[in-house]
């Protein structure tokens, strides 16, 4: 074997010495990474969080679907429990629309398969359904669709809710 790299031809040695002086520096070579983590651990008395909170925060989108000339649902699960009482929601400030700045889409916003509006709070969860806890659903939805369809355009917009502990006595 020595014999045999002894005769290589000066291309073949070079190669071989490469790919030795390669695999040495590799060797030498530092990878790091950094994994950041947070996490949130509620009270095991009153929740009501994403039942996968990796999308909270990011903007989702509702796609248009082209059959039915109209953008499709948007739905993500929630878990929820409340070990005092019911639970009540509703849109913070203002109802959901979507504009593109000069045209708006009204948005039905629902959580528990209820409709929530931002004039008053409504029971998503009695105290007995709250009690046991529950993986529900929150449900956006375009409003009616007009006489002419939806204006053509890129439209953003967001949805806030407040849920509030109702404590039964």
């Amino acid at each position: 074997m020595l014999k045999k790299a002894l005769n290589l031809t000066p291309v073949a040695a070079a190669l071989a010495l490469g790919v030795f002086a390669g695999s040495a520096i590799a060797a030498d070579t530092v990878v790091e990474h950094q994994v950041q983590l947070i996490a949130t651990v509620p009270t095991s008395t009153f929740y009501v969080q994403p039942a996968d909170s990796g999308w909270i925060g990011l903007p989702q989108r509702m796609e248009w679907n082209l059959v039915q000339e109209t953008l499709d649902k948007f739905r993500k699960p929630f878990d929820i429990k409340h070990t005092a009482g019911s639970i009540q929601a509703r849109l913070t400030d203002t109802d959901a629309y979507l504009s593109n700045g000069t045209n708006t889409i009204p948005l039905i916003v629902k959580f528990n398969d209820k409709v929530l509006s931002s004039t008053t709070p409504i029971e998503i969860a009695s105290a007995s359904e709250a009690a046991a806890g529950q993986r529900v659903n929150l449900e956006i939805a375009p409003g009616a669709k007009p006489a002419g369809g939806f204006a053509p355009g890129n439209y953003s917009g967001n949805v806030n809710m407040t849920f509030d502990a109702m404590v039964t006595p």
